[in-house]
């Protein structure tokens, strides 16, 4: 199942920014629903989305792929919650076949990631250890920033997805990646400075 969202009235009314988040939900499509809350606060920003089960992973790299190759360059961002959290990386993988860069992955507890590909330029991962969450680790070429952060204080396996606080770093760090939009509202003008008359 994928959900694209169209945007709210607010999402609308945001200059949209360049690039698209993809976003995967893990098992069953019930425990990871932190997604489609940061999908719809994105929207709001102006941010494109989509959210689907982690098992689409491929057929939406195979679409990323395909829009690269039309000549789309617009920054591709991934973010996913358990399940979901891996098949970023596995769709960062395909990606790195065609030389395509990945902008930033935002993951939430995965619990069987493979290594991070050099095709991603920064990745961050909030884990809980104690539970079924894993670090990840990249590829001995891997040039990029990579963070694994510890959240077994704070937070668990079910709800580290919809915790506010991540969110709005997650949120945060997509914004910084893309930028301030394709519409800008025009500065105003400022006004005339009037020199004194000649004596």
């Amino acid at each position: 199942m994928l959900a694209t969202f169209a945007g709210s009235s607010s999402a609308e009314a945001a200059a949209r920014r360049p690039g698209k988040v993809y976003l995967y939900r893990g098992l069953m499509n019930v425990f990871s629903l932190g997604m489609d809350q940061i999908a719809y606060k994105l929207q709001a920003a102006g941010v494109a989305t989509s959210v689907s089960n982690h098992t689409l992973w491929s057929s939406e790299a195979n679409d990323m792929i395909a829009r690269w190759q039309a000549g789309n360059r617009e920054p591709i961002i991934l973010m996913g919650h358990s399940a979901g959290a891996d098949a970023t990386i596995s769709v960062a993988r395909k990606l790195a076949q065609y030389n395509i860069p990945v902008a930033l992955i935002v993951n939430f507890d995965p619990v069987a990631p493979d290594a991070v590909p050099n095709n991603v330029k920064q990745i961050v991962n909030y884990y809980v250890p104690a539970g079924w969450g894993r670090a990840v680790s990249a590829d001995p070429r891997f040039k990029g920033k990579l963070a694994n952060v510890n959240e077994s204080s704070t937070t668990n396996h079910f709800a580290i997805d919809k915790d506010d606080t991540l969110q709005r770093q997650a949120i945060a760090r997509v914004l910084a990646v893309t930028g301030g939009g394709a519409r800008r509202k025009p500065a105003a003008p400022k006004p005339a400075q009037v020199s004194a008359a000649p004596q």
